[in-house]
């Protein structure tokens, strides 16, 4: 197979591997794990052989092999159409910008998706870095999810919050409405940042990329499929601190973003609704499941207070990437006030050395300060 010259920048090695694989591909997070990006991609350029990879890459933990072989069925047919400078002049063409995982301003949350993290962002806009909310709910709304939706949205942005949806129709497009009244907010998309979904939203996503920003992790070009709705969902989680969702029927794709929010540790809420409206009955559940019960901005902030100051003074590009243990260990620590290693073992469900070793790790990176046998977070 011929190799395809000049890949050899961070930027056009994390644009390869978006143009290659679909979202959310964990084949492709394992191999630019174990090999490295641009070492997996240059073996799929050059030499595609199963053979050449290590025990590590071919079977997983438990000594099943990993299904190469199909992996390497769908990405060989993109690979022979790989071009990568054609993706950036399409890029170029709606004045976007590309983020990779090295940039500086790359939102480290999306880390958190491990291997289903993505390998580039295209954005129109510009993706700033300050605390984000995700307001999601049904396509098929009520006037009064509407309101909910609209009148949070404007009072967290209103409050220096940014609020992440998807721009469909409904509880999104409010969300984006009402957010833009008075401060910033994000559209994912499910395609490429040139086919924007649905078209008639076209003059709110100007709006968007105006104040905000319009973010995919396809190739500009890519319209938009129904699977990859699913997938996208993972990165509105994935961008926010905090998701909640307004109003949702049992089969929801909102409640996605809900569910991949608290695999990642994230705080979730949604709004209650009639026991008897179809529209409530995915948040009703999920109330019931455990996600926390929200009645407005004030309920929302505070659901976002758990995870400290910290998060909103530092910019996402000056966070220290740590270790998912040591992560964890902070973000048990109380927002305010200090807290003994036992205290954060519990919280953290870690055992007591763990929490030692990786409150010295945060020490260090001055993140936390020390006083007695009590730690807390630094201000």
């Amino acid at each position: 197979m011929m190799r395809i010259p000049d890949l050899t920048s961070e930027k056009e090695v994390a644009c390869a591997w978006s143009a290659i694989v679909e979202p959310g591909d964990v084949a492709a997070g394992v191999l630019r794990e174990q090999m490295g990006s641009a070492a997996a991609l240059e073996w799929l350029l050059t030499q595609p052989d199963v053979e050449k990879l290590s025990p590590q890459i071919l079977f997983d933990e438990e000594g099943r092999e990993r299904p190469w072989v199909k992996a390497l069925k769908r990405w060989l047919p993109r690979v022979e159409d790989l071009d990568v400078q054609r993706d950036l002049d399409a890029l170029a063409r709606v004045e976007g910008s590309v983020l990779w995982p090295e940039h500086p301003a790359w939102p480290e949350g999306l880390n958190d998706l491990g291997l289903e993290a993505p390998a580039a962002l295209w954005v129109r806009g510009e993706l700033k870095a300050m605390p984000r909310v995700a307001i999601v709910g049904a396509r098929a709304s009520s006037s009064h999810g509407n309101s909910i939706a609209r009148d949070v949205a404007f009072e967290l942005a209103r409050k220096g919050v940014c609020v992440v949806s998807g721009g469909a129709f409904g509880i999104d497009a409010a969300a984006h409405v009402g957010a833009l009244k008075v401060g910033q907010t994000v559209a994912v998309m499910a395609g490429g940042v040139s086919y924007l979904y649905p078209a008639s939203h076209a003059g709110l996503f100007e709006q968007v990329e105006l104040s905000g920003a319009i973010v995919a992790e396809c190739p500009p070009d890519w319209r938009p499929a129904r699977w990859r709705f699913l997938s996208r969902n993972r990165l509105i989680a994935a961008l926010s601190q905090a998701s909640v969702v307004v109003e949702a029927s049992s089969r929801s794709g909102a409640l996605v973003t809900i569910r991949r929010a608290r695999e990642m540790g994230r705080p979730v809420g949604a709004f209650p609704g009639s026991v008897s409206s179809q529209m409530s009955a995915g948040c009703n559940e999920a109330i019931r499941e455990g996600v926390t019960l929200v009645t407005g901005v004030d309920d929302i902030l505070e659901l976002m207070s758990g995870i400290g100051d910290f998060l909103f003074d530092m910019p996402e590009g000056k966070k220290p990437r740590l270790d998912a243990d040591v992560q964890r260990i902070f973000d048990a620590l109380p927002a305010k006030g200090s807290a003994t290693v036992r205290w954060v073992a519990r919280a953290a469900g870690l055992g007591v050395d763990e929490v030692e070793q990786g409150m010295t790790t945060l020490l260090l990176k001055k993140l936390v300060t020390c006083e007695g046998d009590a730690f807390a977070r630094c201000r």
